[in-house]
Order: C-alpha cells, then structure tokens, then sequence
C-alpha cells in the first residue's frame, strides 16, 4: 500500500497544498462532504473546470438559498427565468462581482453536467458528519482522502481542518465512496449501477 500522507490548515492551506494540485486535469472527483458551498468554486474553480470527467458530491440538505436558486434554474435550463430573478443582487455586499462569477460558474457547471450535487434528506439518513474524496488522476490511479473539511471556501482556506489524510489506492475509501453514492442513487430512485 502506498504512503499516507498527512496535511494540515496550521501549516499551509489546504486549498492549495492538496485539492487544487490533485483537481487539475484529473479525470473525476467524488466527494461526501457534509456542506457543499459555491464557495468552493473561489478557491477550486479552475481546478475544478480542468476535470475531465464527471465531478460528484454527496452533501447534507442545510444549503444555502441562492445556490439553491442557482441549481433550480440550471436543473430547468430557464436562461431567462435565471436573468430575471438576478441573485447577484442579493449577495452582500450587492453587485459583488465575485459572487456574480461564482453564480454565473455554478450554474454552468450545472447545466453542463459536469457537476452534479445530491442532497441527503436529514429526515431520511441523518447529518452527514464523515468527509471523504476520491480524486481519479489523468493516470487513472486513485487518491482517497479522509478529514474534517466540508466543501466550502471557508473549510478549505480558512478554517483550522483535520487532514486531508490521502493514500492512493486507499481500498476502504474508495469502497466507501462508491457505497454512499450506489446509496444514494437507490434512494433517489436512479439505477445503482455505474
């Protein structure tokens, strides 16, 4: 088994010591996190974007609005129900212009498929506490990766985070990840089946 490697928000940040680096041109990225964010899209938007596959996160219900509003306008592809209800505008402070981008390449990723967000209802399988990552390099090799940090500009930036701890090849991560997405999948009422 590979070595496994130990990082940590005291000593660098965590966006560009470890996600970014291992994001750009993997071919996917898998990820239960308990708190997705377009957040997350400021520090690893780029990164992100360099995908070449699919990228898939599993996260808790407790979203915020305007993401909420973001994704329903991609899920229903309603360019002009999008621009009109202008959600750049109640951002803090109005007008922002890197939320404006962060909406804007949210909803991108949204109608493109390249992102896809599923939500598990707290009601139905309680809060999701454990964060894990699988990121398949351009090489087809495997990095699992285990820690306290949500999906979130604040957890991989700013925050004080536990790990990532990563291994490539990790087989219990790696089984754990597929589980909980085949899990969800079932739940939603969609084949379980890759």
């Amino acid at each position: 088994m590979s070595p496994i490697n130990r990082f940590s928000s005291r000593r660098q940040r965590l966006d560009a010591s470890f996600l970014n680096q291992r994001l750009r041109n993997a071919r996917a990225y898998d990820r239960i996190a308990g708190y997705f964010r377009s957040s997350l899209l400021e520090v690893a938007g780029e990164a992100l974007e360099s995908v070449q596959g699919v990228i898939r996160v599993v996260a808790n219900s407790d979203l915020n609005l305007l993401d909420v509003q973001t994704a329903r306008a991609a899920q229903l592809a309603m360019r002009q129900e999008w621009t009109s209800a202008r959600p750049e505008t109640l951002v803090d402070p109005p007008g922002d212009a890197p939320a404006r981008a962060r909406y804007r390449r949210l909803f991108d990723f949204l109608v493109s498929g390249k992102l896809q967000v599923k939500v598990l209802p707290n009601e139905v399988f309680g809060l999701i506490h454990g964060k894990a990552g699988v990121i398949t390099l351009a090489d087809g090799s495997k990095i699992a990766f285990l820690g306290s940090a949500n999906e979130t500009r604040e957890a991989w930036r700013l925050n004080y985070e536990l790990g990532p701890t990563a291994a490539r090849s990790d087989p219990t991560a790696l089984r754990t990840a597929s589980a909980c997405w085949a899990l969800l999948r079932c739940a939603c009422g969609g084949p379980t089946s890759e």
